[in-house]
């Protein structure tokens, strides 16, 4: 495979301002670079014209032959992560009071990609706070198109201690480049789901007592869609059956539900038994004199309301000339001298209250192997609902959950294959220790290639969700 490099230069949106800290300490650089890749980095102070590196043997910052920044020419005159973090801070002094530009070049060499999540110029404010806040760069959410997107998901993964508190605030970029004031991140996790073209968001850190409290954000990830497919990402799917009149009142039944076994996620079912209610043609409520009358139905337990339908002489009246009150039955309308006035209506009507079916067994579907049929039942009890209306209603439930700091094994120095419990979200995968290296990771059988050196232990953090299920068929008997 041919060799691909990349090249990222900050701008006047991300670039590090520094110009409040006395005091540089050094850098500090959060990548991830598999097997075969590897990444370079330059500095250039906001008020230089030239791009430099530290020079070891000089102890001096010096310019770079190439100004003219390619790919190729970052790789080759470059910095490592190990080196740009070795810079000391006597060397620091020429930033302060300034704002910090880098170019970060980034080289593969087979189907593996480096990632670079930031680079942090370190610094002593001097000064005595109880709350910052940290603007982060923006990201971009457009497709090929250049149209807004729809966000899936954001999720911040922080910790707050002794009184510590970090807050992540969202801001979105609309379809016509403007943009939106700072909120909540959590006002963007909607549905349907919020559409941008961009977002960018602000950590604001605070503590009660200075040198008391501390918090910090580890991660933001945004989950995006660059397509108009509807898809079932997580959560609960729920299929409610059309409504079963039947003769007599129904107190048995058994449901079967047929789905693909798929790990991690959960198959509950629901039932409603009423009574039916009773409809009334024709109800005679009077004749019409040229005022408003107000008169009560015959019937007053459970109205429905809907299919409620008044006549003038036998010719139906639009809803926005009377009022009907489900509540306690009366109507009211303007009749002309003599007309008769009489309704349709439907009373004895109540709500569906669902009621946990048992769930029975689970039988492989002979015909299909890759199909299993959950069973459940119901029995009424004394003081169990039976009726002659029934419904069924089924919940296909993805489960997810946070696997923290789970071992592996022990490293070799060569590339080994680990079979995660769960469906990993990629994104969200951490390795310990920092060394290891994330070599690829198959999402279809979940299996992580990892890269550590001889001895280490190595440990994975990820958040998961179960795969999308969905339903075959489904069958119930009902039975008196």
């Amino acid at each position: 495979m041919a060799t691909k490099q990349s090249l990222l230069i900050t701008t006047s949106a991300n670039r590090a301002d520094v110009s409040d800290f006395p005091t540089l300490t050094g850098f500090a650089v959060d990548e991830t670079t598999p097997d075969g890749t590897s990444t370079r980095y330059l500095i250039k102070a906001g008020d230089a014209t030239t791009w430099q590196k530290y020079d070891t043997s000089s102890k001096a910052w010096k310019d770079i032959a190439t100004q003219e920044l390619t790919p190729a020419s970052v790789m080759s005159e470059g910095m490592s992560k190990t080196e740009l973090e070795a810079v000391p801070q006597a060397a620091m002094t020429g930033f302060v009071g300034k704002e910090v530009d880098v170019a970060a070049a980034m080289e593969t060499t087979n189907d593996n990609t480096p990632v670079i999540n930031a680079v942090t110029v370190k610094g002593e404010s001097g000064a005595t706070v109880t709350q910052t806040a940290t603007d982060l760069p923006m990201i971009d959410l457009t497709g090929d198109d250049r149209k807004a997107t729809e966000i899936l998901n954001i999720e911040v993964e922080k910790t707050e201690k002794d009184g510590g508190t970090a807050t992540v605030l969202a801001a979105l970029r609309d379809s016509n480049n403007e943009w939106g004031e700072y909120k909540e991140y959590t006002n963007y996790i909607t549905s349907p789901a919020t559409k941008g073209t961009g977002i960018k968001f602000r950590v604001v850190q605070a503590v009660q007592t200075p040198g008391v409290g501390t918090s910090t954000v580890s991660s933001i990830s945004v989950k995006h869609r660059m397509d108009s497919v509807a898809t079932f990402s997580e959560g609960t799917g729920v299929c409610v059956t059309k409504t079963y009149n039947f003769v007599n009142n129904i107190s048995r039944a058994h449901l079967m539900v047929k789905h693909p076994l798929v790990d991690d996620t959960e198959i509950t079912a629901q039932i409603s038994l009423r009574q039916a209610p009773t409809k009334v043609t024709g109800e005679v409520l009077g004749t019409g004199n040229g005022s408003s009358q107000t008169v009560t139905l015959a019937n007053k337990e459970g109205l429905a309301s809907h299919n409620f339908t008044l006549y003038f002489d036998g010719e139906q009246q639009k809803a926005s000339s009377y009022s009907f009150s489900p509540t306690d039955g009366q109507v009211t309308f303007t009749a002309d001298e003599g007309v008769a006035v009489t309704a349709d209506y439907i009373y004895g009507w109540s709500a569906e209250e669902w009621v946990e079916m048992t769930h029975d067994t689970v039988y492989p579907d002979k015909a299909d192997n890759e199909l299993v049929d959950d069973q459940f039942d119901y029995i009424a009890g004394d003081n169990d609902p039976k009726g002659s209306v029934g419904t069924v209603r089924v919940s296909l439930i993805q489960k997810t959950g946070k696997e923290k700091d789970v071992a592996l094994g022990t490293g070799t120095g060569a590339n080994q294959a680990f079979k995660l419990a769960h469906h990993a979200k990629f994104e969200t995968i951490a390795l310990k220790p920092a060394s290891a290296k994330l070599v690829r990771f198959r999402e279809n059988t979940d299996v992580l290639t990892v890269k550590a050196n001889p001895g280490d232990d190595i440990s994975v953090s990820y958040s998961w969700a179960a795969r999308p299920n969905y339903l075959e068929s489904i069958a119930c008997i009902f039975n008196e």
